[in-house]
């Protein structure tokens, strides 16, 4: 009986070791698969351009051929990527590869696959869904400005017919909000920025102010998403650098200024040339 054991138990620690040497194997294989990473998919209506770019982790893998096929309820094609400097594609050999072709996407919705195809014959897919959908530029629906005081107070005016009162004595703060319209949602707008041209104000002779000319801009005056209503998205000029109450207003005591102030709003979305609007706005006792 221990001669037919012995046997048994060289056999079954054989087998054993056979499974997991497989196990071993399998492991490793799934630490070097090739991974897909989507990077970019940049689809411009205007110039019908399209700029793909795919990044890989080979693994243990040689890379033979990579493309994208893009295919929709009434649309197939297939475009090829690369990654040696070329067609789109900046970095050769960084294992990043890209490509930019001009096509023309219907508007729609669509599956884009990209693929892999491997020395070994096999192939990799990582599927991505967009949706191309008509653009249309954005819209100022509304300009609204305020005047609130010191005390708390504040009074909503129109510079069309209205001025903004400087006070004699203590700082007033200027706050104003643009209602924007856009059909492509709110991601679609990039910024919303203001900028001011003083030529026409002037101070006391004691002041010995001279404005500045021209139209002038500071990367911080820029309005702050604030809240959706029935009109539109509500931009407001307090932001991370301009608290509440708004632009301060300096008093005359302190070299305050008065006359027109021309305000220039500029709303930028993700493919049409920014809108701009003017608003002139007075100053006076």
């Amino acid at each position: 009986m221990y001669r037919i054991m012995f046997p048994l138990k060289l056999i079954l620690l054989s087998i054993s070791l056979l499974i997991t040497s497989c196990m071993m194997n399998v492991d490793e294989d799934e630490m070097d698969s090739l991974s897909i990473e989507w990077l970019d998919i940049d689809y411009n209506q205007n110039d019908t351009t399209l700029f793909l770019q795919v990044e890989f982790i080979p693994g243990n893998k040689m890379i033979t051929e990579v493309f994208v096929e893009i295919s929709s309820e009434n649309f197939d094609s297939t475009i090829f990527l690369n990654d040696n400097g070329d067609f789109g594609d900046i970095i050769p050999q960084n294992n990043i590869f890209s490509s930019f072709s001009e096509i023309y996407l219907p508007f729609d919705d669509y599956q884009f696959n990209a693929v892999v195809q491997t020395s070994s014959l096999q192939e990799f897919i990582k599927g991505k869904n967009i949706t191309i959908e008509e653009q249309y530029a954005p819209e100022i629906v509304d300009i609204i400005f305020w005047q609130k005081n010191a005390d708390g107070s504040e009074t909503m005016f129109d510079p069309n017919s209205e001025i903004f009162q400087v006070d004699d004595d203590e700082y007033n703060y200027l706050d104003f909000q643009l209602i924007i319209n856009d059909k492509n949602g709110l991601d679609d707008i990039r910024y919303v920025r203001y900028q001011i041209n003083i030529e026409n104000m002037a101070a006391e002779d004691s002041c010995n102010y001279e404005p500045e000319t021209g139209f002038l801009s500071y990367p911080q005056w820029f309005l702050e998403y604030k809240e959706t209503t029935d009109a539109g998205f509500v931009f407001d000029v307090n932001n991370t650098y301009l608290q509440e109450p708004g632009i301060p207003i300096k008093p005359l005591n302190q070299c305050g200024r008065i006359g027109v102030s021309t305000f220039r709003f500029i709303v930028a979305d993700m493919i049409f040339d920014p809108i701009i609007e003017d608003r002139f706005v007075g100053f006076d006792k």
